[in-house]
């Protein structure tokens, strides 16, 4: 939670522990919320995030395809 800028904006971290946060994909998340909620629909924080967003789908249904499909073989 804490390299995922949950808990503390990652522009308040270290830059040690901002360079590492990138790696995580749920800042990315977290910073496109930020800027939903001041309004910012447009910025690349949010462009950032729906892609994000949109890969962790991608790999939560195949993942879960392929469960799905070894349970019922």
């Amino acid at each position: 939670m804490l390299l995922s800028g949950l808990m503390l904006p990652m522009a308040l971290a270290p830059d040690r522990l901002d360079a590492l946060s990138r790696l995580m994909p749920f800042r990315y998340l977290v910073d496109a919320m930020r800027a939903a909620y001041v309004g910012d629909y447009a910025g690349t924080a949010m462009l950032y995030g729906v892609l994000m967003s949109a890969a962790l789908v991608l790999v939560s249904v195949t993942v879960g395809t392929r469960v799905f499909r070894k349970a019922g073989a």
